[in-house]
């Protein structure tokens, strides 16, 4: 039962939909108290932090920045937060009953490796919850492989081509729900907070960026916002 929305007020929230995605998530997927869940790419923890406060999780977060874990450990010295990456999980397998990926697999350059090893560590229908950016028109695919996209999106999945992942990977989809309209909220709330629009030094990037510009690239690109939540099969 989720307890509490609120991890405090200097917790860095850095993807759509925020905390009430991930209590979406957690509620489903039932996880009993004390259950061992992992969030990949977790930043300064404030999912890691939730879950904890919200449901009683023994929550553990990985990053691959350093500096990220610091903040979270200097907020609060009593989270988990280990440096890590989603291909190489340091957990025994079959030990977690939940890996979070939020805003993270899209970032894994080798995401059937990635998801093999989520596979690996999850137990006997443990449940693998993903919250990603995804292109609602797979004819789009072209487009994004030759223009630059703001806020750092990059290695966009489609939906057929994730769910073709995690079957080959032993996974079985149980939720798929689009939550395009989080995305939306989340990139005027950037563009509204002065926040970096394009990678640094790309040569796609146009030399001025106005928010008409932005948006219709990702109109262009035909972004899209999900949900998935998934069990191990086998």
């Amino acid at each position: 039962m989720m307890r509490d929305l609120d991890v405090g007020p200097t917790a860095e929230v850095l993807h759509p939909g925020g905390l009430a995605l991930t209590a979406k998530a957690a509620e489903y997927c039932s996880f009993r108290t004390g259950a061992l869940v992992v969030d990949i790419g977790c930043g300064a923890g404030a999912s890691v932090e939730f879950l904890y406060r919200s449901s009683g999780l023994a929550t553990i977060g990985i990053d691959p920045d350093i500096r990220s874990l610091k903040r979270g450990m200097a907020r609060n010295p009593a989270l988990s937060l280990v440096r890590g990456k989603g291909e190489a999980l340091p957990f025994a397998s079959a030990s977690l009953y939940g890996i979070l990926a939020e805003c993270s697999l899209s970032v894994i350059s080798d995401k059937d490796r990635a998801l093999a090893e989520f596979n690996r560590a999850l137990c006997p229908a443990g449940r693998l919850v993903v919250t990603d950016v995804y292109t609602r028109d797979p004819h789009a695919i072209h487009w994004i492989s030759d223009h630059a996209l703001p806020f750092y999106i990059s290695d966009i999945m489609t939906k057929k081509g994730l769910s073709d992942s995690l079957s080959k990977n032993g996974f079985g989809i149980d939720l798929w729900e689009d939550h395009s309209y989080v995305l939306k909220e989340f990139i005027i709330n950037q563009i509204m907070e002065g926040a970096a629009l394009w990678p640094y030094g790309s040569c796609n990037a146009p030399d001025s960026v106005d928010w008409q510009t932005n948006m219709r690239a990702l109109k262009q690109a035909s972004l899209g916002y999900f949900l998935l939540i998934a069990h191990k099969e086998k």
